[in-house]
């Protein structure tokens, strides 16, 4: 049995934060909310590290209900700080992008941004590290994702621009729960 189940791929925003303050545990990645609760509570991962709010865009998903539908106990909470990027596979400018990958809280989280670049479309993702994999296989030279800094350097992305949340004090809670 793994200790810790968490939203995949490697490089979300929830990886980055069980690197930051839960590093010595093993975990697997799991692509939706609804896998990472089935894990739990089928007692194939001891814990998992799941987002509850952010303190821009507010709840993240019906996590909060499902953990306590589930009767799930919260051992701990982080706080973690986001800060989000925009690249791309090739150079770009963000007036050349056409369309833009990430999940739905990231993009919510920086609508300020954005509000001038009415020629963009946005894509909804599982993740934003995820919304990568969409970057790649689109094979859109005109294409971006949001993301954080780690993914895109993971990845080797080209960064188009650095910090563009619209709320620099911008944070994520994450909660540690068990059954």
């Amino acid at each position: 049995m793994t200790d810790l189940g968490l939203l995949g791929p490697e490089n979300t925003y929830h990886d980055i934060a069980r690197k930051r303050y839960i590093p010595h545990l093993s975990y697997t990645f799991f692509n939706s909310f609804d896998d990472i609760f089935a894990a739990l509570k089928e007692g194939r991962v001891k814990k998992a590290l799941i987002a509850i709010r952010n303190s821009t865009s507010g709840l993240v998903s019906n996590n909060l209900d499902r953990i306590k539908n589930y009767g799930f106990n919260v051992r701990e909470q982080f706080e973690l700080p986001v800060h989000l990027y925009l690249g791309s596979t090739g150079p770009n400018t963000i007036r050349s992008i056409r369309k833009i990958y990430s999940h739905p809280m990231a993009i919510k989280e920086t609508q300020r941004f954005f509000s001038k670049y009415h020629h963009i479309t946005f894509i909804a993702s599982s993740s934003t590290a995820g919304a990568i994999d969409e970057l790649r296989n689109s094979h859109d030279s005109k294409a971006a994702v949001i993301s954080s800094e780690e993914a895109l350097e993971k990845n080797n992305l080209l960064v188009i621009s650095k910090n563009i949340e619209d709320h620099p004090d911008n944070t994520t809670t994450f909660s540690l729960i068990e059954s």
